[in-house]
């Protein structure tokens, strides 16, 4: 009587679960694109990560009362880009898959695979973001194994853009015009970032500045150094720092003190690019930032070192061929057949995708 009341709990608990999540067998294939079969576990993801890039959108837009808490913001009533909060979610969930459907197949269709090395970056990166994410990801049905494939699926994009748009691609990017696009948006400089925290009293603040204007006249009259003052300000002792070249190491710029500084829509955006971009070459300048603090800036010349011409070959290259090449992906992607497996998809429910703890 007793193991009967245990099994009858045991099945009571699968009733449970099974009317929460639905009751798949793993591996069951979700969606079809062309050739390629993503599982309901894949889609989830996809799903996931639209609702993910949705919320971002709304809360870019919501005031600052909603932001504050004083008013409550029901985000299923909000629209996304003038569709329904739960429609976005899922239409873009479905490109997603069409997008990764398309390079996967273009990349099979001109042999392109990705080496051993790309691999082993890219597992220490999903490894980093998965010991993140995992709580999230795992309490909405998708497990690491699906998340790495994910992941690892996104990479296909960049390989065949490179195929198309690097150094001897099919429609190589003329180099003269990667150059310039590398200096238009594009500035290197030594900055140091003051630490200011919310608890901070103005005078405090003010304290902040006046030792950062100090820096700022070292700096301009020859009686210190950039390292010499980012070693001060960060404790960091002469013995603490190897100066040593490691003959190992890949190619480095010249100043390990510079820091790329890109205009809006770049991978290295930053609100004081006009400002840095304005001031001569060994300017010194202290910028008071969006937060309240202060950034000590030594503009420096990204012209005279070539690593940079090596380093941002492909966000320049991004740059100019993104739009095209994401039509391109998309006017593919309408071509494949998509064959939707109803019973697998319609289990997921955008209302019931679970939210990290204080989303």
């Amino acid at each position: 009587m007793k193991n009967l009341k245990r099994i009858l709990s045991v099945l009571l608990i699968l009733v449970i679960a099974c009317s929460f999540a639905g009751c798949h067998k793993k591996g069951e294939i979700a969606v079809k694109i062309g050739d390629i079969e993503f599982t309901s576990a894949y889609y989830m993801c996809a799903l996931v990560n639209a609702d993910n890039e949705a919320r971002n959108l709304v809360y870019d837009d919501l005031t600052d009362e909603e932001l504050n808490g004083e008013v409550e913001v029901d985000i299923y009533s909000k629209k996304v880009e003038d569709k329904k909060f739960v429609d976005w979610v899922e239409d873009t969930a479905m490109d997603y898959l069409k997008g990764i459907a398309a390079y996967k197949s273009l990349c099979a269709e001109n042999k392109l695979e990705i080496d051993e090395e790309t691999q082993n970056n890219n597992k220490l990166y999903i490894e980093y973001y998965w010991q993140s994410y995992a709580s999230y990801y795992e309490a909405n049905g998708v497990g690491k194994e699906t998340y790495v494939q994910y992941m690892n699926d996104s990479y296909y994009s960049e390989m065949y853009f490179e195929h198309l748009y690097a150094k001897d691609g099919e429609k190589e990017i003329n180099a003269e015009d990667v150059k310039n696009k590398i200096y238009d948006n594009f500035v290197i400089a030594n900055i140091l970032n003051a630490t200011i925290t919310s608890d901070m009293e103005e005078s405090d603040i003010a304290i902040v500045k006046s030792q950062f204007d100090g820096y700022a006249e070292k700096l301009k009259t020859g009686k210190a150094t950039f390292e010499e003052i980012y070693n001060e300000y960060n404790g960091v002792k002469e013995e603490d720092h190897n100066h040593e070249e490691d003959e190992t190491e890949e190619s480095k710029p010249k100043d390990e003190y510079a820091t790329v500084i890109g205009a809006e829509g770049t991978t290295y955006e930053s609100s004081d690019y006009e400002t840095i971009k304005a001031m001569a070459t060994g300017e010194v300048k202290v910028i008071k930032t969006e937060d309240g603090g202060y950034t000590l800036v030594v503009k420096q010349d990204i012209k005279a070192d070539e690593y940079y011409l090596e380093n941002l070959d492909m966000s320049a290259r991004h740059l100019i061929a993104d739009e095209e090449y994401e039509k391109l992906i998309e006017d593919y992607a309408k071509k494949l057949k998509v064959e939707i497996n109803n019973y697998a998809v319609k289990q997921f429910k955008v209302k019931k995708i679970v939210q990290p703890t204080g989303y």
